[in-house]
């Protein structure tokens, strides 16, 4: 009986699921159509947009995503996420392949705004049907091999874009070549389907409604949730500018190839979190999370002081070493702190902090150089922005202490 018993907790605990394997590989192909748009303010730039329309522009497919989020959030559920998904990538095809068409304010605009809405929708529906395959007790190891999958694109793809932009007219033809990585996405869902339908028919009923608008008032009232929330809204926004305004950057020191700052600190990522995964949910989320955005505060406005490209490359690692614990700490610690029919809903509000981050990052960078503005000011800014998720980090970090404590406390 005990045998049984031991064997029945060690099934859920299984990471590598079809499920799961399968929501990896959708991730790196819908991640793969935005990690190619790190150089799309100087593609702005090299098509006659007016500076004061850069940021905006870059803007507005994050801010797409964030104004459809909360409605996203209310009616995703384990049931329905797989259509999500398939409807997001569909729309996610239509706006790549006509980034070569759109090369005035309003036809960017449009194609802007269609982009945000597929990334919104596919991206609402990966993380609704992660949450619920997801074991609980290997949250933080799942969120940490789940994230390797979004940066794989960030390492690799901005290397090849360097590659291919020397034969192409501009950017735009690079972006329409990414479209038919979401053919083999659109297929991948197709066979997920039906095996989340067959999950979704073991779980209680109440996990796969919605949750009603006075469950999620009462989780709002959780200090820690928007706590959470704003720290990954404040690390993000930060990341978004290092993310974009990098590359100009970069060429500035003379580097040959600045797509590899981002494949040595996704590098650097990655090799971490794979080979520490099983330590993820050993650690004090919290406080890790505090002393991580501590360093990148500390580190981001020294780019500037880099002097040459090899230097800078060297920064990036740093750079990847303290962003390793940040996405899969900060999704296990929400996932910690949530009712079970709130989960979703609440990984859906970090989504949507990550889309307000990405629209604030680049709108105050693009504002900041259009006022004449240079990359230490931007990097400075950057730097007070990861202070401020460290900040955020403290009085949770104390909240998950007290909750990790309170079983141990029963007999």
């Amino acid at each position: 009986m005990s045998a049984d018993s031991q064997a029945g907790q060690e099934q859920p605990a299984s990471l590598w699921t079809f499920e799961f394997a399968a929501l990896c590989a959708i991730s790196v192909l819908a991640f793969s159509n935005i990690s190619i748009f790190y150089g799309f303010y100087g593609h702005l730039t090299q098509i006659g947009i007016p500076p004061a329309w850069r940021g905006p522009l870059l803007a507005l497919e994050p801010l797409t995503a964030f104004v459809l989020r909360p409605f996203l959030g209310r009616y995703l559920t384990l049931g329905n996420g797989v259509r999500f998904m398939g409807a997001g990538f569909c729309l996610l095809t239509l706006s790549l392949v006509s980034y070569p068409f759109a090369t005035a304010i309003p036809t960017l605009a449009v194609v802007r705004l269609v982009h945000g809405a597929g990334f919104a929708v596919t991206i609402g529906g990966l993380m609704g049907v992660l949450m619920a395959v997801l074991p609980r007790e290997k949250s933080a190891q799942g969120f940490g091999l789940f994230s390797v999958t979004i940066l794989v694109p960030y390492a690799l793809m901005p290397f090849f874009v360097e590659l291919l932009l020397p034969h192409v007219a501009n950017a735009a033809e690079v972006y329409a070549l990414a479209a038919p990585l979401m053919v083999p996405a659109l297929l991948l869902v197709a066979l997920l389907r039906k095996r989340v339908r067959e999950k979704a028919r073991g779980l209680p009923r109440e996990h796969l409604e919605r949750p009603e608008w006075s469950e999620v008032r009462q989780s709002l009232a959780q200090p820690g949730v928007l706590l959470l929330v704003t720290a990954n809204l404040c690390f993000v926004a930060a990341q978004s500018i290092v993310f974009f305004f990098m590359r100009d950057f970069a060429v500035s020191l003379g580097a040959g190839n600045p797509g590899m700052f981002f494949t040595c600190a996704n590098t650097a990522v990655i090799t971490l979190r794979v080979a520490g995964g099983p330590l993820l949910d050993r650690l004090d989320k919290g406080r890790v999370l505090f002393w991580s955005f501590l360093g990148l505060a500390a580190l981001v406005p020294l780019f500037v002081h880099a002097g040459l490209p090899v230097v800078l490359f060297g920064m990036a690692v740093l750079y990847g070493i303290g962003m390793a614990m940040s996405m899969p700490l900060l999704n296990s610690s929400m996932l910690h702190i949530s009712l079970p029919r709130l989960r979703v809903f609440n990984a859906n509000l970090l989504m949507l902090a990550v889309d307000a981050g990405f629209f604030a990052g680049p709108f105050l960078g693009g504002m900041l150089m259009a006022a004449g503005w240079t990359h230490t000011g931007l990097f400075d800014v950057g730097g007070a922005l990861m202070l401020a998720a460290g900040l955020c980090m403290l009085p949770v970090a104390r909240q998950m202490r007290r909750t990790a404590q309170e079983p141990a406390d029963q007999p």
